[in-house]
C-alpha cells in the first residue's frame, strides 16, 4: 500500500526517483560547474591568444564553485 499523508494523499517522497534527487544535483554541481569554469577560462584563452592557463584556472574554480554548492546541500539536508 502506498505511503498517505495525514490528509490521505498521495506522499511525494514515495516514488522511486526520489532517491535519485540528491546525487542528481551534486552531480550537476561538479559538472555545471566545471563545465561553466572551463568554457569561461577557454573563452579568456582564445580571446588573449594565450597558453591554456586560463582554462585550467576556470576549470579548478568551477569545481570549486561545485564542491561549494555541494556542501550547502548537504547541510541543508535534514
Amino acid at each position: 500500500m502506498k505511503n498517505r499523508d495525514e490528509n490521505g494523499e498521495h506522499d511525494p517522497n514515495d516514488s522511486i526517483w526520489a532517491g535519485f534527487a540528491v546525487p542528481g544535483q551534486v552531480v550537476a554541481y561538479i559538472v555545471g560547474g566545471a563545465g561553466l569554469g572551463f568554457l569561461a577560462g577557454h573563452f579568456i584563452d582564445v580571446a588573449l591568444n594565450s597558453a591554456p592557463v586560463a582554462t585550467l584556472i576556470g576549470l579548478l574554480l568551477g569545481l570549486a564553485a561545485g564542491t561549494y554548492g555541494i556542501i550547502r546541500l548537504v547541510s541543508s539536508l535534514k
